[in-house]
Protein backbone atom coordinates (compact mmCIF):
# COMPACT_ATOMS: atom_id res chain seq x y z
CA UNK A 1 0.00 0.00 0.00
CA UNK A 2 3.06 2.46 0.55
CA UNK A 3 6.78 2.63 -0.21
CA UNK A 4 9.02 3.33 2.18
CA UNK A 5 12.45 4.81 1.90
CA UNK A 6 15.20 5.06 4.59
CA UNK A 7 15.03 7.79 6.74
CA UNK A 8 16.29 8.85 10.42
CA UNK A 9 16.34 6.97 13.67
CA UNK A 10 12.87 7.58 15.02
CA UNK A 11 12.10 8.24 18.98
CA UNK A 12 9.02 6.45 19.89
CA UNK A 13 6.55 8.64 20.78
CA UNK A 14 4.76 7.55 23.97
CA UNK A 15 0.60 8.61 24.31
CA UNK A 16 -0.49 9.13 27.68
CA UNK A 17 -4.04 7.91 27.74
CA UNK A 18 -7.27 10.68 28.42
CA UNK A 19 -9.82 9.54 30.49
CA UNK A 20 -12.77 11.41 30.15
CA UNK A 21 -15.66 11.66 33.48
CA UNK A 22 -19.57 12.02 32.30
CA UNK A 23 -21.35 14.39 34.60
CA UNK A 24 -24.38 12.30 35.43
CA UNK A 25 -27.94 13.37 33.99
CA UNK A 26 -30.90 14.85 36.77
CA UNK A 27 -32.93 12.49 37.90
CA UNK A 28 -36.95 13.52 37.13
CA UNK A 29 -38.66 14.76 39.94
CA UNK A 30 -42.26 14.03 38.52
CA UNK A 31 -43.72 12.30 35.55
CA UNK A 32 -43.29 14.47 31.92
CA UNK A 33 -44.95 14.13 29.07
CA UNK A 34 -42.12 12.54 26.82
CA UNK A 35 -40.30 15.34 24.83
CA UNK A 36 -39.95 15.59 21.35
CA UNK A 37 -36.70 14.22 19.77
CA UNK A 38 -33.84 16.52 19.51
CA UNK A 39 -33.16 17.39 16.12
CA UNK A 40 -29.88 15.82 14.42
CA UNK A 41 -27.32 18.64 14.25
CA UNK A 42 -26.49 20.04 10.38
CA UNK A 43 -22.64 19.78 11.69
CA UNK A 44 -20.77 17.47 13.77
CA UNK A 45 -17.89 17.04 15.42
CA UNK A 46 -16.07 13.80 16.37
CA UNK A 47 -12.26 13.75 17.99
CA UNK A 48 -10.35 10.11 18.55
CA UNK A 49 -6.95 9.98 20.13
CA UNK A 50 -5.07 7.01 20.70
CA UNK A 51 -1.86 4.97 21.21
CA UNK A 52 -1.06 1.59 20.56
CA UNK A 53 2.33 -1.05 21.90
CA UNK A 54 2.56 -4.19 20.10
CA UNK A 55 5.38 -6.77 20.41
CA UNK A 56 6.45 -8.65 17.71
CA UNK A 57 7.82 -12.41 17.35
CA UNK A 58 10.27 -12.91 14.10
CA UNK A 59 9.79 -9.00 13.04
CA UNK A 60 10.28 -7.49 9.40
CA UNK A 61 13.77 -8.20 7.98
CA UNK A 62 12.77 -4.56 5.60
CA UNK A 63 10.22 -2.17 5.69
CA UNK A 64 11.45 0.26 8.76
CA UNK A 65 12.20 3.56 7.94
CA UNK A 66 14.09 4.59 11.68
CA UNK A 67 16.51 1.69 11.59
CA UNK A 68 19.66 1.39 9.82
CA UNK A 69 19.37 -1.57 8.12
CA UNK A 70 15.25 -1.48 7.49
CA UNK A 71 14.82 -4.22 10.23
CA UNK A 72 11.77 -3.80 12.18
CA UNK A 73 12.09 -3.52 15.94
CA UNK A 74 10.29 -5.92 18.34
CA UNK A 75 8.99 -3.58 20.12
CA UNK A 76 6.45 -0.46 19.30
CA UNK A 77 4.81 2.41 20.65
CA UNK A 78 3.23 5.24 19.25
CA UNK A 79 0.00 6.90 18.26
CA UNK A 80 -2.61 5.22 16.65
CA UNK A 81 -4.99 8.08 15.66
CA UNK A 82 -5.16 11.98 17.11
CA UNK A 83 -7.51 13.91 14.79
CA UNK A 84 -10.67 15.47 14.43
CA UNK A 85 -13.42 14.78 11.78
CA UNK A 86 -15.95 17.54 11.38
CA UNK A 87 -19.19 17.03 8.77
CA UNK A 88 -21.83 18.53 7.66
CA UNK A 89 -24.36 15.71 6.97
CA UNK A 90 -27.77 17.96 6.01
CA UNK A 91 -28.42 19.81 3.21
CA UNK A 92 -28.13 20.53 -0.08
CA UNK A 93 -24.59 21.65 -0.15
CA UNK A 94 -21.87 18.97 2.45
CA UNK A 95 -18.93 18.10 3.10
CA UNK A 96 -16.59 16.84 5.61
CA UNK A 97 -12.88 16.55 6.36
CA UNK A 98 -10.39 14.70 8.68
CA UNK A 99 -8.00 16.62 10.46
CA UNK A 100 -4.73 14.81 12.09
CA UNK A 101 -2.20 12.29 12.12
CA UNK A 102 -2.67 8.29 12.52
CA UNK A 103 -1.23 5.25 11.66
CA UNK A 104 -1.98 1.75 9.27
CA UNK A 105 -0.29 -0.49 11.65
CA UNK A 106 -0.66 -4.19 9.07
CA UNK A 107 -0.33 -7.62 10.28
CA UNK A 108 2.61 -9.04 8.82
CA UNK A 109 4.21 -5.67 7.63
CA UNK A 110 6.86 -3.76 9.43
CA UNK A 111 5.71 -1.09 11.55
CA UNK A 112 6.61 2.45 11.08
CA UNK A 113 6.49 5.34 13.06
CA UNK A 114 3.41 7.40 12.78
CA UNK A 115 4.75 10.36 11.70
CA UNK A 116 8.14 9.18 9.92
CA UNK A 117 8.84 10.69 6.64
CA UNK A 118 7.01 8.73 3.85
CA UNK A 119 4.71 6.60 5.86
CA UNK A 120 1.63 7.21 7.26
CA UNK A 121 0.94 10.63 7.97
CA UNK A 122 3.42 11.57 5.83
CA UNK A 123 1.96 9.50 2.67
CA UNK A 124 -1.32 10.98 3.07
CA UNK A 125 -0.80 14.55 4.72
CA UNK A 126 -2.53 15.71 7.69
CA UNK A 127 -5.83 16.41 5.83
CA UNK A 128 -6.59 12.71 4.48
CA UNK A 129 -10.24 12.99 4.06
CA UNK A 130 -11.75 16.24 2.23
CA UNK A 131 -14.64 16.30 0.09
CA UNK A 132 -17.63 18.45 -0.86
CA UNK A 133 -21.17 17.13 -1.92
CA UNK A 134 -24.40 18.51 -4.10
CA UNK A 135 -27.68 16.75 -2.71
CA UNK A 136 -30.38 17.85 -4.76
CA UNK A 137 -32.68 15.06 -3.67
CA UNK A 138 -33.45 12.36 -1.91
CA UNK A 139 -32.02 9.94 -4.35
CA UNK A 140 -28.96 11.56 -5.68
CA UNK A 141 -25.04 12.79 -4.20
CA UNK A 142 -22.35 14.23 -6.35
CA UNK A 143 -19.16 14.11 -4.29
CA UNK A 144 -15.98 15.58 -5.42
CA UNK A 145 -12.97 15.97 -3.33
CA UNK A 146 -10.36 13.53 -0.94
CA UNK A 147 -11.94 10.23 -0.08
CA UNK A 148 -11.96 7.18 1.34
CA UNK A 149 -11.72 4.59 -1.66
CA UNK A 150 -14.58 2.39 -2.16
CA UNK A 151 -12.94 -1.21 -1.84
CA UNK A 152 -13.12 -3.84 0.59
CA UNK A 153 -14.45 -4.76 4.20
CA UNK A 154 -11.97 -2.64 6.69
CA UNK A 155 -11.81 1.28 6.75
CA UNK A 156 -8.65 3.09 7.14
CA UNK A 157 -8.23 4.02 10.78
CA UNK A 158 -7.94 1.71 13.52
CA UNK A 159 -10.90 3.00 15.45
CA UNK A 160 -13.62 2.41 12.75
CA UNK A 161 -12.33 -1.57 12.39
CA UNK A 162 -12.75 -3.91 14.54
CA UNK A 163 -9.16 -5.21 14.78
CA UNK A 164 -6.15 -2.99 15.49
CA UNK A 165 -4.42 -3.58 12.49
CA UNK A 166 -5.17 -3.65 9.21
CA UNK A 167 -5.29 -6.96 7.15
CA UNK A 168 -2.70 -7.83 4.16
CA UNK A 169 -5.95 -7.67 1.74
CA UNK A 170 -6.86 -4.10 2.56
CA UNK A 171 -2.66 -3.31 2.42
CA UNK A 172 -3.09 -4.89 -1.57
CA UNK A 173 -6.46 -2.47 -1.94
CA UNK A 174 -6.47 1.83 -2.66
CA UNK A 175 -6.74 3.87 0.45
CA UNK A 176 -7.48 7.14 -0.01
CA UNK A 177 -8.59 8.21 -3.68
CA UNK A 178 -8.75 11.84 -5.52
CA UNK A 179 -11.53 12.59 -7.83
CA UNK A 180 -15.62 12.97 -8.51
CA UNK A 181 -18.41 10.06 -7.73
CA UNK A 182 -22.13 10.14 -8.38
CA UNK A 183 -24.20 7.70 -6.17
CA UNK A 184 -27.79 6.43 -6.81
CA UNK A 185 -29.86 5.51 -3.73
CA UNK A 186 -33.43 4.09 -3.79
CA UNK A 187 -35.04 1.41 -1.49
CA UNK A 188 -32.64 -1.40 -1.12
CA UNK A 189 -30.57 -0.65 -3.67
CA UNK A 190 -27.27 2.16 -4.18
CA UNK A 191 -24.96 2.41 -6.71
CA UNK A 192 -21.97 4.74 -6.64
CA UNK A 193 -19.61 5.21 -10.06
CA UNK A 194 -16.11 7.64 -9.87
CA UNK A 195 -13.71 8.95 -12.03
CA UNK A 196 -10.30 9.42 -9.78
CA UNK A 197 -6.43 8.97 -9.77
CA UNK A 198 -6.78 5.26 -8.62
CA UNK A 199 -4.24 4.37 -5.94
CA UNK A 200 -3.23 8.06 -5.20
CA UNK A 201 -1.13 8.38 -8.71
CA UNK A 202 -2.22 12.08 -9.56
CA UNK A 203 -3.36 11.22 -13.28
CA UNK A 204 -7.16 11.21 -13.36
CA UNK A 205 -8.09 8.35 -15.49
CA UNK A 206 -9.41 5.59 -13.22
CA UNK A 207 -13.09 4.14 -12.81
CA UNK A 208 -14.32 2.80 -9.92
CA UNK A 209 -17.81 1.68 -8.80
CA UNK A 210 -19.64 0.46 -6.29
CA UNK A 211 -23.22 -1.20 -6.07
CA UNK A 212 -24.95 -2.36 -2.54
CA UNK A 213 -28.25 -4.25 -2.03
CA UNK A 214 -29.44 -4.70 1.26
CA UNK A 215 -32.51 -7.18 0.98
CA UNK A 216 -33.12 -7.21 4.60
CA UNK A 217 -32.11 -5.20 7.20
CA UNK A 218 -29.65 -7.87 8.43
CA UNK A 219 -27.80 -8.36 4.99
CA UNK A 220 -26.25 -6.50 2.72
CA UNK A 221 -24.72 -7.61 -0.48
CA UNK A 222 -21.91 -5.25 -2.33
CA UNK A 223 -20.13 -5.38 -5.39
CA UNK A 224 -16.83 -3.08 -5.85
CA UNK A 225 -14.02 -2.58 -8.57
CA UNK A 226 -11.18 -0.20 -9.45
CA UNK A 227 -10.01 0.00 -12.84
CA UNK A 228 -7.07 2.37 -13.46
CA UNK A 229 -5.16 2.81 -16.66
CA UNK A 230 -2.20 0.24 -17.32
CA UNK A 231 0.26 2.67 -18.07
CA UNK A 232 0.27 3.86 -14.34
CA UNK A 233 3.82 2.99 -13.09
CA UNK A 234 4.46 3.44 -9.33
CA UNK A 235 4.26 6.32 -6.54
CA UNK A 236 4.88 6.70 -3.10
CA UNK A 237 1.67 5.06 -1.99
CA UNK A 238 1.69 2.11 -4.07
CA UNK A 239 4.39 -0.14 -5.38
CA UNK A 240 1.98 -1.86 -8.26
CA UNK A 241 -0.58 1.42 -9.27
CA UNK A 242 -2.07 -0.33 -12.33
CA UNK A 243 -4.01 -2.94 -10.01
CA UNK A 244 -7.41 -3.56 -11.77
CA UNK A 245 -9.61 -5.11 -7.99
CA UNK A 246 -13.14 -6.14 -7.62
CA UNK A 247 -14.73 -7.19 -4.17
CA UNK A 248 -17.50 -9.23 -3.41
CA UNK A 249 -18.86 -8.36 -0.17
CA UNK A 250 -21.60 -10.04 2.15
CA UNK A 251 -22.31 -8.71 5.23
CA UNK A 252 -25.10 -10.85 7.65
CA UNK A 253 -26.04 -9.82 11.46
CA UNK A 254 -26.93 -12.66 13.70
CA UNK A 255 -28.08 -11.02 16.89
CA UNK A 256 -25.11 -10.14 19.05
CA UNK A 257 -22.68 -11.56 15.79
CA UNK A 258 -22.06 -9.95 12.85
CA UNK A 259 -20.08 -11.79 10.10
CA UNK A 260 -18.51 -9.92 7.20
CA UNK A 261 -16.87 -11.65 4.66
CA UNK A 262 -15.28 -10.73 0.83
CA UNK A 263 -13.62 -12.15 -1.61
CA UNK A 264 -10.75 -10.07 -4.05
CA UNK A 265 -9.30 -10.17 -7.30
CA UNK A 266 -6.38 -8.21 -8.28
CA UNK A 267 -5.15 -8.36 -11.73
CA UNK A 268 -2.00 -5.98 -12.90
CA UNK A 269 -1.88 -6.12 -16.16
CA UNK A 270 1.80 -5.88 -18.17
CA UNK A 271 2.85 -2.61 -19.49
CA UNK A 272 6.74 -2.53 -20.56
CA UNK A 273 6.27 1.45 -20.51
CA UNK A 274 6.60 0.99 -16.83
CA UNK A 275 8.73 -2.21 -16.56
CA UNK A 276 5.70 -4.57 -16.10
CA UNK A 277 6.35 -7.46 -18.80
CA UNK A 278 3.17 -9.69 -18.42
CA UNK A 279 -0.28 -9.87 -16.50
CA UNK A 280 0.23 -10.93 -13.12
CA UNK A 281 -2.41 -11.99 -10.54
CA UNK A 282 -3.67 -12.76 -6.78
CA UNK A 283 -6.63 -13.68 -5.22
CA UNK A 284 -7.49 -13.75 -1.53
CA UNK A 285 -10.71 -14.38 0.98
CA UNK A 286 -11.59 -12.69 4.42
CA UNK A 287 -14.02 -13.15 7.10
CA UNK A 288 -14.31 -11.01 9.80
CA UNK A 289 -16.34 -11.34 12.84
CA UNK A 290 -17.74 -9.43 15.93
CA UNK A 291 -19.64 -10.74 18.66
CA UNK A 292 -20.70 -8.21 20.85
CA UNK A 293 -21.42 -9.83 24.35
CA UNK A 294 -23.04 -6.78 26.02
CA UNK A 295 -22.36 -3.05 25.85
CA UNK A 296 -19.69 -2.54 26.87
CA UNK A 297 -17.46 -6.22 26.05
CA UNK A 298 -16.78 -7.72 22.10
CA UNK A 299 -14.89 -9.84 20.77
CA UNK A 300 -13.14 -9.17 16.88
CA UNK A 301 -11.59 -11.77 14.58
CA UNK A 302 -10.53 -12.20 10.62
CA UNK A 303 -8.98 -14.77 9.49
CA UNK A 304 -7.40 -14.34 5.55
CA UNK A 305 -6.32 -16.34 2.86
CA UNK A 306 -4.26 -14.98 0.17
CA UNK A 307 -2.14 -15.93 -2.81
CA UNK A 308 0.04 -14.55 -5.66
CA UNK A 309 -0.66 -16.40 -9.18
CA UNK A 310 2.84 -16.12 -10.61
CA UNK A 311 5.38 -18.48 -10.32
CA UNK A 312 8.64 -18.59 -8.06
CA UNK A 313 10.70 -17.88 -10.37
CA UNK A 314 8.68 -14.89 -11.99
CA UNK A 315 11.08 -11.92 -12.44
CA UNK A 316 8.38 -9.18 -13.02
CA UNK A 317 8.35 -6.07 -11.56
CA UNK A 318 4.66 -6.57 -11.05
CA UNK A 319 4.15 -10.17 -10.07
CA UNK A 320 4.41 -9.79 -5.88
CA UNK A 321 1.23 -8.15 -5.08
CA UNK A 322 1.07 -10.10 -1.38
CA UNK A 323 4.26 -8.50 -0.18
CA UNK A 324 6.31 -11.84 -0.08
CA UNK A 325 7.75 -12.42 -2.94
CA UNK A 326 6.66 -13.99 -6.45
CA UNK A 327 4.55 -17.33 -5.95
CA UNK A 328 4.32 -16.34 -2.39
CA UNK A 329 0.72 -17.35 0.06
CA UNK A 330 -0.24 -16.22 3.30
CA UNK A 331 -2.96 -17.04 5.97
CA UNK A 332 -3.99 -14.58 8.67
CA UNK A 333 -5.55 -14.80 11.88
CA UNK A 334 -6.33 -11.70 13.85
CA UNK A 335 -8.30 -11.94 17.49
CA UNK A 336 -9.16 -8.82 19.14
CA UNK A 337 -11.10 -8.25 22.52
CA UNK A 338 -12.28 -4.66 23.16
CA UNK A 339 -14.07 -3.21 26.55
CA UNK A 340 -15.75 0.21 26.08
CA UNK A 341 -16.77 2.48 29.14
CA UNK A 342 -18.09 6.14 28.26
CA UNK A 343 -15.31 7.79 26.02
CA UNK A 344 -12.65 5.25 26.47
CA UNK A 345 -12.07 2.05 24.56
CA UNK A 346 -9.30 -0.41 25.57
CA UNK A 347 -8.37 -3.39 23.38
CA UNK A 348 -5.76 -6.38 23.22
CA UNK A 349 -4.57 -7.82 20.17
CA UNK A 350 -3.26 -11.28 18.97
CA UNK A 351 -2.33 -11.79 15.48
CA UNK A 352 -0.57 -14.68 13.60
CA UNK A 353 0.81 -14.44 9.86
CA UNK A 354 1.83 -17.83 8.45
CA UNK A 355 3.63 -17.75 5.07
CA UNK A 356 3.10 -21.31 3.02
CA UNK A 357 5.22 -20.21 0.22
CA UNK A 358 7.84 -17.08 0.35
CA UNK A 359 10.96 -16.04 -1.87
CA UNK A 360 13.75 -16.36 0.80
CA UNK A 361 14.86 -12.59 2.15
CA UNK A 362 11.08 -11.52 2.26
CA UNK A 363 9.89 -13.77 5.09
CA UNK A 364 10.34 -12.86 8.66
CA UNK A 365 12.92 -12.56 11.21
CA UNK A 366 16.69 -11.22 10.95
CA UNK A 367 17.32 -12.85 7.70
CA UNK A 368 13.85 -12.79 6.39
CA UNK A 369 14.03 -16.32 6.10
CA UNK A 370 11.44 -17.32 8.55
CA UNK A 371 7.95 -18.11 7.92
CA UNK A 372 5.91 -16.88 11.02
CA UNK A 373 5.21 -14.21 12.46
CA UNK A 374 3.35 -13.14 16.02
CA UNK A 375 2.17 -10.04 17.29
CA UNK A 376 1.01 -9.06 20.94
CA UNK A 377 -0.48 -5.44 21.47
CA UNK A 378 -3.08 -3.44 23.14
CA UNK A 379 -4.24 -0.16 22.26
CA UNK A 380 -6.17 2.34 24.77
CA UNK A 381 -8.22 5.16 22.78
CA UNK A 382 -10.78 8.13 23.89
CA UNK A 383 -13.76 9.28 21.46
CA UNK A 384 -15.45 12.16 22.16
Amino acid sequence: MVTMSPATRRVPIVLATLFLLSAPALAQTQPRPSASPSPVPAVTWQTDIAGYLFNTTNPNAAGTLDTPDGRDSGSRVDTANVMTTVTRNAGVFRFAATIGGYAFPVVGQAINPTFAKSSNTNVFGYVPVSYVQYVPNGAWTFTVGKMPALLGQESNFTYQNVNIQRGLAWNAEPTFTRGVRAQYARGKFAGTLGYTDGYYSGRFDTVEGLAVWAPSSNTTLQFAFIAPQASLGPNPTAGIANKREANFMLTQQFGKLTLATYLLWIDSPGDKNIGFSGDERAFAGVLIANYAFDGAWSLGARYESLANRSGVLDTGANADLVSFGPGSTATTITLTPAYKSGHTTVRGEYSSVILGTFTPGAGFGPAGNGGSQSRLGIEIGVQF
